[in-house]
């Protein structure tokens, strides 16, 4: 299978540092304006199927780039939705113990209250990375997801740790080409 995985557009709380989570905030001005850049970088693959979160950020970058792909299914699939970051959801990442928190190996059992631990977060993406393998042998699949998704999913297929996964982002519309 070869996998091209986009993160979504930007979203206003990307501009102003906040974490978003399942907090389902739209596409900005400027987040449609790189999804359809990223549309028009990818309208030659010849896509077998687009998978991506349904969250609202992720559903309209998905969208946008299925313009180029009318013929092509698009399925929503929840393990694809960004961790939970529970009560931090919507606080600027300015405050250095909420990044620390996140991104430091030895807390990925831990979670921040009402959110999901990286551990939890891992297996849920991994999972659904598996299904999409399962469900598209030989295919060639899109999937939009979210900023720590890519993550995880670059964990998955480089068996690489936590630590090391945490160095890994994709930017607003970008992407990257995996082949499973």
């Amino acid at each position: 299978m070869i996998l091209y995985l986009v993160r979504h557009g930007k979203t206003e709380y990307n501009t102003v540092k906040r974490y978003t989570g399942n907090t389902d905030v739209p596409l900005s001005s400027e987040g449609i304006s790189q999804a359809r850049e990223t549309a028009l970088l990818l309208k030659d693959v010849d896509f077998d199927v687009i998978v991506s979160s349904p969250l609202l950020r992720a559903r309209k970058t998905a969208e946008i780039i299925a313009e180029y792909h009318p013929s092509v299914p698009v399925v929503f699939m929840d393990g694809l939705r960004e961790r939970s970051f529970g009560d931090w959801e919507g606080k600027e990442y300015s405050d250095r113990s909420y990044i620390d928190f996140i991104c430091l190996p030895e807390n990925i059992f831990s979670a921040p209250d009402n959110g999901e631990t990286i551990a939890v977060f891992y297996e849920r993406v991994k999972n659904t990375l598996d299904e999409i393998k399962y469900s598209y042998p030989s295919k060639t699949v899109l999937a939009v997801a979210h900023g720590m998704v890519s993550r995880m999913i670059n964990k998955a297929v480089n068996d690489i740790p936590f630590g090391e996964a945490n160095k890994f982002l994709l930017p607003n519309c970008g992407y990257i080409r995996y082949e499973l």
